[in-house]
């Protein structure tokens, strides 16, 4: 059987979990061959082996996204393994602690530093195949106010308005640049806060008019749209995947349509 993907090659990085695993599974599952990068090496290989028992193409790669060095020999080992890049997937996080103490520089190095560096070391490929697709994960936090964590925040408006920029100079070229807002996506980095303050998640829940908070595939399935085929006219979009929480606060209501 056929995927959406197949012979394509796919670089996911922070994909040792939650989101980025999630995206590595479909990707794989629809025919990409698929480098997983993150610094947690016992989680990667343990997702790497656990893909490749169901479905086969895939490696996990050590990296830190923001340093230019390793980056290099990361897309360089991925071209080596698999062939040219044709997805690159920016989806690394520094651990929640750097999120919650508003961190500078491992949230700027990491969410916007580290897709700069992965795009600039992607593009030259890219542009003499004249084709590519490169999905960068923000948040809904890179649009609106939610919270006290504003660095974060910050890296994520600041990696939407990169990835609009460079999707207008690098359109001619083949090749589409896109973002994906999720919501709350309920992943093990939620384990420190539940720990916390065990009420968070049904608290949140209140927030979102579709009623639940958002799961891994939820975005996976936004991400597998924007690399295949039916996302040929599609870049610079900014895809928002969040139950609805930046179209209205639904704990206000004027009426029982009930």
């Amino acid at each position: 059987m056929s995927g959406l993907l197949d012979g394509k090659v796919a670089l996911i990085t922070g994909a040792a979990r939650g989101v980025g695993k999630a995206i590595a599974a479909r990707y794989a599952r629809e025919g990409a061959h698929v480098v997983i990068d993150d610094v947690d090496d016992a989680a990667g290989n343990a997702t790497a082996d656990a893909i490749a028992a169901e479905v086969g193409s895939i490696r996990y790669m050590h990296a830190d996204v923001s340093r230019d060095d390793e980056v290099a020999a990361l897309v360089a080992s991925t071209e080596a393994a698999f062939g040219p890049i044709d997805i690159l997937v920016n989806n690394a996080l520094p651990p929640i602690r750097h999120v919650l103490n508003n961190d500078w520089d491992p949230l700027i190095n990491v969410c916007l530093k580290g897709p700069w560096l992965l795009m600039q070391a992607v593009l030259p490929s890219m542009i003499e195949r004249r084709g590519g697709s490169i999905i960068n994960i923000s948040s809904v936090n890179g649009l609106a106010g939610f919270g006290a964590e504003h660095v974060y925040s910050a890296a994520k408006a600041g990696l939407i308005g990169m990835s609009r920029s460079m999707a207008t100079r690098y359109g001619t070229r083949g090749i589409r640049i896109n973002v994906i807002c999720p919501g709350t996506i309920v992943t093990e980095a939620w384990t420190p806060m539940l720990e916390r303050d065990p009420a968070i998640h049904d608290r949140l829940v209140g927030l979102y008019p579709i009623g639940r908070l958002g799961r891994p595939d939820d975005i996976a399935g936004a991400a597998l749209y924007l690399a295949g085929p039916d996302a040929g006219f599609t870049t610079g979009s900014v895809m928002v995947v969040d139950g609805g929480v930046t179209a209205g606060y639904t704990a206000y209501t004027i009426w029982d349509e009930e």
